[in-house]
Protein backbone atom coordinates (compact mmCIF):
# COMPACT_ATOMS: atom_id res chain seq x y z
CA UNK A 1 0.00 0.00 0.00
CA UNK A 2 2.79 2.42 0.61
CA UNK A 3 4.29 1.79 -3.01
CA UNK A 4 1.16 2.20 -4.57
CA UNK A 5 0.60 5.97 -2.45
CA UNK A 6 3.92 6.95 -3.10
CA UNK A 7 3.48 6.25 -6.82
CA UNK A 8 0.33 8.00 -7.19
CA UNK A 9 2.11 11.15 -5.26
CA UNK A 10 4.61 10.81 -8.12
CA UNK A 11 2.12 10.95 -10.71
CA UNK A 12 -0.01 14.07 -8.90
CA UNK A 13 3.70 15.85 -8.86
CA UNK A 14 4.49 14.94 -12.66
CA UNK A 15 0.95 16.13 -13.63
CA UNK A 16 0.87 19.62 -12.23
CA UNK A 17 4.85 19.86 -13.36
CA UNK A 18 3.73 18.87 -17.22
CA UNK A 19 0.25 21.28 -16.37
CA UNK A 20 3.10 24.60 -15.18
CA UNK A 21 5.13 23.95 -17.94
CA UNK A 22 3.92 22.34 -20.73
CA UNK A 23 4.37 25.11 -22.68
CA UNK A 24 8.26 25.92 -21.75
CA UNK A 25 10.36 24.43 -23.52
CA UNK A 26 13.41 25.90 -21.73
CA UNK A 27 12.37 23.96 -18.49
CA UNK A 28 12.02 20.68 -20.12
CA UNK A 29 14.90 20.72 -21.97
CA UNK A 30 16.93 21.50 -18.96
CA UNK A 31 14.86 18.72 -16.97
CA UNK A 32 16.27 16.22 -19.82
CA UNK A 33 19.72 17.29 -19.51
CA UNK A 34 20.16 17.44 -15.99
CA UNK A 35 18.73 13.72 -15.72
CA UNK A 36 20.72 12.50 -18.19
CA UNK A 37 24.11 14.51 -17.17
CA UNK A 38 26.46 15.17 -14.62
CA UNK A 39 26.94 18.68 -13.62
CA UNK A 40 30.33 18.25 -15.12
CA UNK A 41 29.58 16.61 -18.08
CA UNK A 42 26.35 18.42 -19.17
CA UNK A 43 26.46 19.76 -23.09
CA UNK A 44 26.71 23.41 -23.67
CA UNK A 45 23.35 23.61 -25.23
CA UNK A 46 22.24 23.22 -21.49
CA UNK A 47 23.19 26.79 -20.39
CA UNK A 48 21.69 28.26 -23.28
CA UNK A 49 20.76 31.29 -23.16
CA UNK A 50 23.35 32.87 -21.69
CA UNK A 51 25.43 36.31 -21.29
CA UNK A 52 29.22 36.61 -21.84
CA UNK A 53 31.41 37.65 -18.73
CA UNK A 54 33.99 39.43 -20.74
CA UNK A 55 37.79 38.82 -20.55
CA UNK A 56 40.98 40.28 -21.24
CA UNK A 57 43.48 36.85 -22.49
CA UNK A 58 45.92 37.81 -20.40
CA UNK A 59 49.03 35.22 -20.01
CA UNK A 60 48.77 32.47 -17.50
CA UNK A 61 51.23 32.17 -15.09
CA UNK A 62 54.34 31.01 -15.30
CA UNK A 63 55.28 27.21 -15.54
CA UNK A 64 58.38 26.44 -13.44
CA UNK A 65 59.31 22.80 -11.83
CA UNK A 66 57.87 21.51 -8.82
CA UNK A 67 61.52 22.01 -7.32
CA UNK A 68 61.72 25.01 -7.82
CA UNK A 69 58.83 25.82 -5.78
CA UNK A 70 60.72 23.78 -2.98
CA UNK A 71 57.28 20.76 -3.82
CA UNK A 72 58.32 17.07 -3.92
CA UNK A 73 57.63 15.82 -7.59
CA UNK A 74 56.84 12.19 -5.94
CA UNK A 75 54.39 13.46 -3.07
CA UNK A 76 52.44 15.77 -6.15
CA UNK A 77 52.23 12.15 -8.53
CA UNK A 78 51.12 10.45 -5.78
CA UNK A 79 48.37 12.92 -4.94
CA UNK A 80 47.59 12.70 -8.63
CA UNK A 81 47.38 8.98 -8.54
CA UNK A 82 44.58 9.21 -6.04
CA UNK A 83 43.06 12.27 -7.68
CA UNK A 84 42.64 9.48 -10.86
CA UNK A 85 41.39 6.66 -8.77
CA UNK A 86 38.69 9.25 -8.09
CA UNK A 87 37.96 10.36 -11.74
CA UNK A 88 39.57 13.73 -11.69
CA UNK A 89 39.80 15.75 -15.03
CA UNK A 90 42.65 17.87 -13.57
CA UNK A 91 44.98 18.57 -11.28
CA UNK A 92 46.71 21.98 -10.73
CA UNK A 93 49.06 23.31 -8.16
CA UNK A 94 50.42 26.88 -8.03
CA UNK A 95 52.64 28.39 -5.77
CA UNK A 96 53.78 31.91 -5.15
CA UNK A 97 52.44 32.97 -8.86
CA UNK A 98 53.85 30.19 -10.69
CA UNK A 99 51.99 27.03 -11.85
CA UNK A 100 54.55 23.97 -10.46
CA UNK A 101 52.44 21.04 -11.39
CA UNK A 102 49.51 20.47 -13.54
CA UNK A 103 47.66 16.77 -14.66
CA UNK A 104 44.91 16.16 -17.01
CA UNK A 105 42.78 13.07 -17.66
CA UNK A 106 40.00 12.61 -20.32
CA UNK A 107 41.33 15.38 -23.03
CA UNK A 108 41.06 17.79 -20.55
CA UNK A 109 43.39 20.98 -20.70
CA UNK A 110 44.20 24.07 -18.99
CA UNK A 111 41.84 25.66 -21.59
CA UNK A 112 38.71 23.70 -21.11
CA UNK A 113 35.47 25.10 -20.02
CA UNK A 114 33.52 23.15 -16.92
CA UNK A 115 30.69 24.16 -14.69
CA UNK A 116 32.42 24.00 -11.38
CA UNK A 117 28.96 24.54 -9.92
CA UNK A 118 29.02 26.48 -6.26
CA UNK A 119 32.46 28.17 -7.04
CA UNK A 120 30.04 30.74 -8.62
CA UNK A 121 28.83 31.66 -5.15
CA UNK A 122 32.14 32.51 -4.00
CA UNK A 123 31.85 35.37 -6.94
CA UNK A 124 28.85 37.19 -4.96
CA UNK A 125 31.08 37.26 -1.97
CA UNK A 126 33.91 38.83 -3.90
CA UNK A 127 31.72 41.43 -5.91
CA UNK A 128 30.28 42.65 -2.23
CA UNK A 129 33.73 43.32 -1.53
CA UNK A 130 34.37 45.46 -5.11
CA UNK A 131 31.03 47.27 -4.21
CA UNK A 132 32.27 48.26 -0.81
CA UNK A 133 35.34 49.14 -1.88
CA UNK A 134 33.17 51.36 -4.80
CA UNK A 135 31.15 52.77 -2.00
CA UNK A 136 28.33 51.44 -2.96
CA UNK A 137 27.72 49.04 -0.23
CA UNK A 138 28.37 50.64 3.14
CA UNK A 139 28.43 47.23 5.91
CA UNK A 140 27.99 43.81 5.63
CA UNK A 141 26.21 44.35 8.92
CA UNK A 142 23.28 46.66 6.79
CA UNK A 143 19.55 45.00 6.10
CA UNK A 144 18.48 44.36 2.87
CA UNK A 145 15.55 46.32 3.46
CA UNK A 146 18.29 49.08 2.62
CA UNK A 147 18.72 48.34 -1.06
CA UNK A 148 15.07 45.93 -1.90
CA UNK A 149 12.20 47.72 -0.40
CA UNK A 150 10.29 44.45 -0.67
CA UNK A 151 12.45 43.35 2.54
CA UNK A 152 10.60 46.18 4.72
CA UNK A 153 7.57 43.52 5.41
CA UNK A 154 6.92 39.93 6.04
CA UNK A 155 9.14 40.00 9.06
CA UNK A 156 12.24 40.03 6.52
CA UNK A 157 13.55 43.32 7.97
CA UNK A 158 16.18 42.27 10.21
CA UNK A 159 17.70 40.12 7.29
CA UNK A 160 21.05 41.76 6.46
CA UNK A 161 23.82 40.98 3.88
CA UNK A 162 26.18 39.22 5.90
CA UNK A 163 23.50 36.49 6.44
CA UNK A 164 23.17 36.08 2.84
CA UNK A 165 26.87 36.00 2.65
CA UNK A 166 26.84 32.89 5.17
CA UNK A 167 24.03 31.10 4.09
CA UNK A 168 21.69 32.02 7.01
CA UNK A 169 19.22 34.17 5.85
CA UNK A 170 16.57 32.52 7.37
CA UNK A 171 14.81 32.42 3.97
CA UNK A 172 12.63 29.45 3.14
CA UNK A 173 12.44 26.87 1.56
CA UNK A 174 12.40 24.92 4.98
CA UNK A 175 14.19 22.01 3.80
CA UNK A 176 15.74 19.59 6.05
CA UNK A 177 19.42 20.16 6.84
CA UNK A 178 20.03 16.96 4.92
CA UNK A 179 22.18 17.02 2.12
CA UNK A 180 19.75 15.28 -0.12
CA UNK A 181 16.93 17.34 0.15
CA UNK A 182 19.65 20.07 0.04
CA UNK A 183 20.87 18.52 -3.69
CA UNK A 184 16.94 18.40 -4.88
CA UNK A 185 16.15 21.83 -3.75
CA UNK A 186 19.10 22.84 -5.81
CA UNK A 187 18.46 20.92 -8.79
CA UNK A 188 14.94 22.88 -9.22
CA UNK A 189 16.72 26.35 -8.63
CA UNK A 190 18.80 25.52 -11.49
CA UNK A 191 15.57 25.29 -13.84
CA UNK A 192 13.24 27.48 -12.54
CA UNK A 193 11.53 30.46 -14.73
CA UNK A 194 12.26 33.62 -12.90
CA UNK A 195 15.09 32.71 -10.36
CA UNK A 196 14.69 36.54 -9.27
CA UNK A 197 11.49 36.41 -8.25
CA UNK A 198 11.51 33.45 -6.56
CA UNK A 199 14.19 34.78 -4.58
CA UNK A 200 12.53 38.25 -3.99
CA UNK A 201 9.26 36.06 -2.86
CA UNK A 202 10.85 33.96 -0.39
CA UNK A 203 9.29 34.00 3.38
CA UNK A 204 11.01 34.23 6.49
CA UNK A 205 11.09 30.82 7.69
CA UNK A 206 14.12 31.28 10.45
CA UNK A 207 15.43 33.86 12.78
CA UNK A 208 18.12 35.60 10.59
CA UNK A 209 21.59 34.42 11.27
CA UNK A 210 19.88 31.52 13.53
CA UNK A 211 20.01 28.50 10.60
CA UNK A 212 22.65 27.41 8.09
CA UNK A 213 20.64 26.71 4.91
CA UNK A 214 22.43 26.13 1.44
CA UNK A 215 20.22 27.15 -1.04
CA UNK A 216 20.71 29.59 -4.41
CA UNK A 217 18.51 32.60 -3.27
CA UNK A 218 21.33 33.83 -1.03
CA UNK A 219 23.97 34.56 -3.33
CA UNK A 220 21.14 35.08 -6.12
CA UNK A 221 19.86 38.39 -3.62
CA UNK A 222 23.53 39.28 -3.45
CA UNK A 223 23.74 39.96 -6.95
CA UNK A 224 20.85 41.72 -7.79
CA UNK A 225 22.12 44.02 -5.20
CA UNK A 226 24.98 44.46 -6.92
CA UNK A 227 22.80 45.53 -9.96
CA UNK A 228 21.14 47.90 -8.38
CA UNK A 229 23.62 50.04 -6.39
CA UNK A 230 26.22 49.70 -9.76
CA UNK A 231 24.01 49.95 -12.11
CA UNK A 232 25.40 47.58 -15.16
CA UNK A 233 24.21 43.85 -15.18
CA UNK A 234 25.88 41.47 -12.73
CA UNK A 235 27.89 39.99 -15.47
CA UNK A 236 29.11 43.10 -16.77
CA UNK A 237 30.50 44.46 -13.50
CA UNK A 238 32.17 41.11 -12.48
CA UNK A 239 34.15 41.57 -16.26
CA UNK A 240 35.18 45.00 -15.25
CA UNK A 241 35.89 44.74 -11.26
CA UNK A 242 37.14 41.28 -11.48
CA UNK A 243 37.56 39.00 -14.49
CA UNK A 244 39.03 41.44 -17.17
CA UNK A 245 41.88 42.59 -14.22
CA UNK A 246 43.27 39.29 -13.67
CA UNK A 247 43.53 38.14 -17.50
CA UNK A 248 40.82 35.90 -17.45
CA UNK A 249 39.34 34.62 -20.88
CA UNK A 250 35.37 34.80 -21.64
CA UNK A 251 33.34 33.19 -19.22
CA UNK A 252 29.26 32.55 -19.51
CA UNK A 253 26.39 32.90 -17.02
CA UNK A 254 23.23 30.93 -17.80
CA UNK A 255 20.18 32.63 -17.27
CA UNK A 256 16.70 31.60 -16.01
CA UNK A 257 15.29 32.13 -19.45
CA UNK A 258 16.10 34.36 -22.45
CA UNK A 259 16.82 38.37 -21.92
CA UNK A 260 16.29 37.36 -18.04
CA UNK A 261 18.05 36.97 -15.11
CA UNK A 262 22.09 35.63 -14.70
CA UNK A 263 22.06 32.49 -12.18
CA UNK A 264 24.81 33.56 -9.40
CA UNK A 265 25.08 30.26 -7.36
CA UNK A 266 25.62 27.98 -10.17
CA UNK A 267 25.82 27.73 -13.40
CA UNK A 268 28.85 29.91 -14.34
CA UNK A 269 31.19 28.34 -17.36
CA UNK A 270 34.34 29.17 -17.38
CA UNK A 271 37.87 27.77 -18.20
CA UNK A 272 39.65 25.80 -15.82
CA UNK A 273 43.10 28.22 -15.82
CA UNK A 274 41.05 31.04 -14.67
CA UNK A 275 40.37 29.14 -11.30
CA UNK A 276 43.64 28.93 -10.91
CA UNK A 277 43.97 32.68 -11.07
CA UNK A 278 41.62 32.83 -8.81
CA UNK A 279 43.06 30.90 -6.58
CA UNK A 280 46.22 33.17 -6.58
CA UNK A 281 43.76 36.36 -5.94
CA UNK A 282 42.64 34.50 -2.87
CA UNK A 283 46.02 33.08 -0.94
CA UNK A 284 47.40 36.79 -2.02
CA UNK A 285 45.04 38.83 0.21
CA UNK A 286 43.48 39.93 -3.19
CA UNK A 287 46.48 40.78 -5.06
CA UNK A 288 47.31 39.29 -8.56
CA UNK A 289 50.81 39.70 -9.79
CA UNK A 290 51.27 42.96 -7.99
CA UNK A 291 48.06 44.59 -8.06
CA UNK A 292 45.65 45.01 -5.54
CA UNK A 293 42.32 43.65 -7.39
CA UNK A 294 40.41 42.88 -3.90
CA UNK A 295 39.96 45.09 -1.16
CA UNK A 296 42.98 44.93 1.20
CA UNK A 297 41.13 42.72 4.01
CA UNK A 298 38.89 41.52 2.15
CA UNK A 299 40.14 37.46 1.75
CA UNK A 300 40.97 37.77 5.98
CA UNK A 301 36.74 38.91 6.16
CA UNK A 302 35.42 35.85 3.77
CA UNK A 303 36.88 33.94 6.50
CA UNK A 304 34.82 35.36 9.08
CA UNK A 305 32.82 31.72 10.85
CA UNK A 306 28.77 31.87 10.64
CA UNK A 307 27.60 31.52 14.35
CA UNK A 308 25.02 29.05 12.87
CA UNK A 309 27.96 26.83 11.04
CA UNK A 310 31.29 27.94 12.07
CA UNK A 311 33.11 25.69 9.62
CA UNK A 312 31.94 28.22 6.71
CA UNK A 313 32.55 31.80 5.77
CA UNK A 314 31.42 33.99 3.55
CA UNK A 315 30.49 31.37 0.65
CA UNK A 316 33.51 29.42 1.40
CA UNK A 317 34.81 26.37 3.66
CA UNK A 318 37.01 26.64 6.61
CA UNK A 319 39.67 24.88 8.60
CA UNK A 320 38.12 21.50 8.38
CA UNK A 321 38.56 19.40 6.19
CA UNK A 322 34.74 17.82 5.89
CA UNK A 323 31.18 18.69 6.39
CA UNK A 324 28.70 16.33 7.91
CA UNK A 325 27.98 13.51 5.85
CA UNK A 326 31.42 13.63 4.22
CA UNK A 327 34.62 12.38 5.22
CA UNK A 328 38.28 12.55 5.69
CA UNK A 329 40.92 10.81 7.64
CA UNK A 330 42.33 13.72 9.29
CA UNK A 331 42.00 17.54 9.63
CA UNK A 332 44.23 19.59 7.24
CA UNK A 333 47.93 20.18 8.49
CA UNK A 334 47.61 23.86 7.57
CA UNK A 335 45.21 25.33 9.71
CA UNK A 336 44.57 28.53 8.01
CA UNK A 337 43.34 26.21 4.74
CA UNK A 338 40.14 27.31 3.31
CA UNK A 339 38.06 25.88 0.55
CA UNK A 340 35.78 26.60 -2.33
CA UNK A 341 33.99 23.06 -3.24
CA UNK A 342 32.32 22.24 -6.43
CA UNK A 343 29.96 19.30 -7.68
CA UNK A 344 31.58 15.85 -6.82
CA UNK A 345 35.63 15.97 -5.65
CA UNK A 346 36.22 19.49 -7.37
CA UNK A 347 37.77 21.42 -4.94
CA UNK A 348 39.83 24.49 -5.16
CA UNK A 349 42.33 24.29 -1.81
CA UNK A 350 43.73 27.52 -0.07
CA UNK A 351 46.58 27.86 2.03
CA UNK A 352 47.93 31.52 2.62
CA UNK A 353 50.90 30.48 4.67
CA UNK A 354 52.34 28.18 2.21
CA UNK A 355 51.28 30.68 -0.73
CA UNK A 356 49.74 27.62 -2.52
CA UNK A 357 46.48 26.65 -4.25
CA UNK A 358 45.38 23.32 -5.43
CA UNK A 359 43.21 22.84 -8.10
CA UNK A 360 41.05 19.89 -8.61
CA UNK A 361 38.48 19.28 -11.00
CA UNK A 362 36.06 16.55 -10.87
CA UNK A 363 34.31 13.90 -13.41
CA UNK A 364 31.56 12.86 -11.37
CA UNK A 365 28.41 14.90 -9.45
CA UNK A 366 29.29 12.64 -6.45
CA UNK A 367 32.20 11.62 -4.02
CA UNK A 368 32.68 8.11 -3.23
CA UNK A 369 32.13 6.44 -0.24
CA UNK A 370 35.98 6.02 -0.20
CA UNK A 371 36.93 10.09 -0.92
CA UNK A 372 39.36 11.64 1.41
CA UNK A 373 39.12 15.17 1.33
CA UNK A 374 42.24 15.88 3.19
CA UNK A 375 44.48 13.46 1.48
CA UNK A 376 45.34 15.72 -1.68
CA UNK A 377 46.11 18.95 0.06
CA UNK A 378 48.39 16.84 2.67
CA UNK A 379 50.34 15.18 0.82
CA UNK A 380 51.44 18.14 -1.47
CA UNK A 381 52.04 20.28 1.82
CA UNK A 382 54.17 17.28 4.06
CA UNK A 383 55.94 16.92 0.84
CA UNK A 384 57.30 20.35 0.80
CA UNK A 385 60.67 21.07 1.59
CA UNK A 386 59.78 24.27 3.80
CA UNK A 387 57.08 22.54 5.35
CA UNK A 388 57.29 22.73 9.51
CA UNK A 389 54.95 20.82 11.38
CA UNK A 390 53.42 22.45 13.94
CA UNK A 391 55.03 21.68 17.43
CA UNK A 392 54.02 18.08 18.49
CA UNK A 393 53.89 17.62 22.10
CA UNK A 394 56.55 15.91 23.96
CA UNK A 395 57.24 12.83 23.24
CA UNK A 396 54.71 12.04 19.97
CA UNK A 397 55.45 10.14 16.95
CA UNK A 398 56.35 12.84 14.48
CA UNK A 399 57.55 10.49 11.71
CA UNK A 400 54.55 10.81 9.39
CA UNK A 401 55.18 14.21 9.83
CA UNK A 402 58.45 15.30 9.00
CA UNK A 403 59.37 15.32 5.27
CA UNK A 404 61.66 12.86 4.22
CA UNK A 405 62.00 11.11 7.56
Amino acid sequence: MKRVAAASILLIIAAMLFSEYRDDPLYWKRRVLSSVFAPMNRPAAYYEPSEVIAGSNGPSSPRVAPELERLSAKSLETAAGYAAEQGAKALIVGRHGHIAYEKYWDGTTFDTVIDAGRFNAALTVMMVGMAMDDRKIALTREPLANYIESFRERGRENVTIEDLLHMTSGLGPNVPDAEGARAGAGARDEIARDIRGKCLEQERVAAPGARWQPQACDPQLLAHIIERVSGMQYSQYVSSRLWKPIGAGDAWLMLDHEGGTAHASCCLRARIGDWVRIGQLLVNDGKYEGEQVLPPGWVRAMLTPSKANPRFGYQVWRGEPFEPGQGASEPYVLEDTFVLKGPGITRLWLMPAMNLRILLVGGADQTGSDWDDSRIPNLIVRGASDYVPKAATSGADVSNLVPNH
